[in-house]
């Protein structure tokens, strides 16, 4: 995630850690609380003063970071999707994708189960 989305800052005691990202006139703001499993994009557009998209994934199981022919991005998993601890390597079956390059974008996605 570090080569994806940059170095981010991160709170004192490792409670979250918040990645910027900025491209021409967007900011992004990505910012995981670890011990709470939930993540907040924020995403701005200059010159608005508030962000134009507020979205949070509460108890998120699990992140994975793709690189195929579509290019590399992050499948942040939804809520509730495993019965138990996610394994960093099977498929995410349904959530939230984040892409950086070319330039940002936040879809949702899901599988064919």
């Amino acid at each position: 995630m570090m080569r994806l989305l940059g170095i981010p800052t991160v709170e004192e005691d490792g409670i979250w850690h918040q990645f910027c990202i900025e491209q021409h006139s967007l900011r992004l703001q990505v910012t995981i609380w670890t011990y709470d499993r939930d993540i907040e994009l924020l995403l701005w557009s200059t010159p608005l003063p508030d962000p134009v998209l507020r979205y949070t994934l509460l108890g998120s199981p699990g992140l994975r970071i793709i690189s195929d022919k579509r290019g590399e991005f992050i499948e942040f998993a939804a809520a509730n999707t495993f019965t138990g601890r996610y394994d960093g390597v099977s498929v995410i079956p349904y959530g939230l994708r984040l892409w950086v390059e070319p330039q940002i974008r936040i879809e949702p996605f899901s599988y064919p189960a």
